[in-house]
């Protein structure tokens, strides 16, 4: 009898997709084959993420086997879109269900929900275990940005599922302490005993060295305004993107606070109509930018802002927090103060925290920075040192490879 894997990821994203989605199970690929297991992965074919040159469906890649599957390609942006996709991707894995049997186990990851459904089914008819990992909880995020009706068939279809997945997972990883709790709070069918917690991380190589800007553009914004406040990432519905602008409208007049916008959702128009209706000078929303553009944006911002809709804290973690971080910069939060993010922010003293609505206390944290600029320099070196020992690449997918092996040779 042919020997068994050690692990197979299963994911809608990975290599060459460029959102962390895709960069996450591919990090955490790269570094279990270093480490010497032997891995494969299952995939969706790359299209929304992607604009390169068509890739093979099977492709050998440093040191692992990446088999990518094709489904449909209806509008994301769209609930109706979204679940065609969703079932198309299932459908499509559904098809190399023998493929799953040759590991030893399984990692699979919460998007699409309903996916973790497949390794569940699998772990029950052979001795193959699956890991699952928590990017978010769903469908508790849909009920709470309103995308899906409270009692609706979505809602107990995947009430369905994840009472099965969290109870048969051999470990359910989540990226917080508060999804943890969550988790806990929300008896998802699950023991506490059984939770990993284990961030999301940033790959300190894409963080840009050198300080020299490219872009025109916002070469001159660093020249002209002595503080430069970045907003980046997704502005969603899960996003409180509303206290953040009060506190703009607080400081529109000021000549020396500019605030930038970049990234993509459903609140990125209302941000930009906001600024334009108000008459706002000192703000202005950029596209989602990539590259070298990104980098440039990130090296000319001074103070960096994340934030969560009231309610959403367990539910997700801002994932551009990681990059701030590891690019040295103080980052201002808008969440509960009972979050990982705003306690690491306290404890190692790398930026601040205040909660959903509290715009003045927004305002101050920003002058704070505005009229103390040594401050910048010292939150951003203690932004530094707290990526390097929480959210570095190489710290959390050690703590994957001492899981998995457990969940291996158990």
């Amino acid at each position: 009898m042919k020997k068994k894997k050690d692990i197979l990821i299963l994911c809608q994203y990975f290599y060459p997709e460029y959102v962390s989605s895709a960069t996450l199970p591919t990090d955490l690929a790269e570094d279990l084959v270093d480490k010497g297991l032997t891995v494969d992965v299952l995939c969706g074919y790359p299209k929304e993420y992607y604009d390169g040159e068509p890739v093979k469906t099977k492709e050998l890649y440093k040191g692992l086997t990446i088999n990518r599957v094709k489904y449909t390609e209806f509008n994301n942006k769209s609930t109706l879109g979204r679940l065609i996709n969703f079932f198309s991707f299932f459908i499509s894995i559904l098809f190399k269900l023998p493929y799953l049997f040759k590991y030893k186990s399984i990692i699979v990851y919460s998007n699409p929900p309903i996916l973790p459904l497949i390794p569940y089914f699998v772990s029950c008819i052979s001795k193959t275990k699956f890991v699952f990992v928590a990017f978010d909880i769903y469908p508790d995020n849909a009920l709470k940005s309103g995308s899906i009706k409270k009692g609706g068939i979505i809602e107990k279809i995947m009430n369905y599922i994840n009472k099965r997945v969290y109870k048969h997972a051999s470990r359910v990883v989540a990226i917080s302490n508060d999804m943890k709790q969550y988790m806990i709070r929300e008896n998802l069918s699950l023991n506490a005993g059984n939770i990993d917690v284990i961030p999301n991380w940033y790959n300190k190589d894409k963080v840009e060295q050198k300080k020299t800007i490219g872009n025109t553009e916002f070469k001159k914004l660093k020249e002209d305004w002595p503080l430069i406040v970045l907003y980046s990432g997704n502005m969603g519905t899960l996003q409180d993107m509303e206290t953040i602008l009060e506190c703009l409208k607080l400081m529109m007049n000021r000549k020396d606070v500019f605030f930038m916008f970049t990234g993509h959702g459903n609140k990125a128009e209302y941000v930009k109509n906001y600024i334009n209706s108000n008459g706002i000078n000192n703000a202005k929303v950029y596209g989602f930018l990539l590259g070298q553009d990104y980098k440039d944006v990130l090296n000319i911002a001074d103070v960096c802002l994340v934030s969560l809709a009231e309610g959403i804290e367990g539910l997700g973690v801002p994932s551009k927090t990681y990059g701030y971080l590891a690019a040295g910069k103080p980052v201002l939060a808008i969440m509960s103060d009972e979050t990982d993010i705003a306690c690491d922010l306290s404890k190692y003293n790398a930026g601040g925290n205040v909660s959903q609505g509290d715009y003045k206390g927004l305002e101050r944290l920003i002058l704070n920075y505005l009229n103390n600029p040594k401050q910048i320099n010292t939150s951003g070196i203690n932004a530094r040192k707290l990526f390097n020992e929480r959210y570095e690449r190489v710290v959390c997918t050690n703590q994957y490879y001492r899981m998995i092996t457990k969940v291996i040779n158990k």
